[in-house]
């Protein structure tokens, strides 16, 4: 998960979004196993429009993680307890 902006945790779950270059809109999930985190699948994280967000803000707090694109007036939320 090189390159993560920013990571939610809930209950043995995890999810990381963002990388390098290409990678940048990537959502990786995954599931905690005692001391390491084994991915379970690997997605892009598009806005309500099924668009790729451009440049963006993102800030991740507990199971969500809150994407806010230019022209940075709203904020979308990716929550993993859902």
């Amino acid at each position: 998960m090189r390159g993560s902006h920013a990571v939610a945790v809930h209950a043995d779950r995890v999810a990381f979004y963002g990388g390098y270059g290409e990678e940048r809109h990537r959502l990786v999930h995954g599931e905690i196993i005692a001391t390491s985190v084994e991915a379970t699948g690997v997605g892009l994280l598009a806005l309500p429009d099924g668009s790729s967000s451009g440049r963006r803000r993102v800030v991740a707090r507990g199971s969500r993680i809150y994407v806010q694109a230019e022209p940075f007036t709203t904020w979308g939320v990716y929550d993993l307890d859902s």
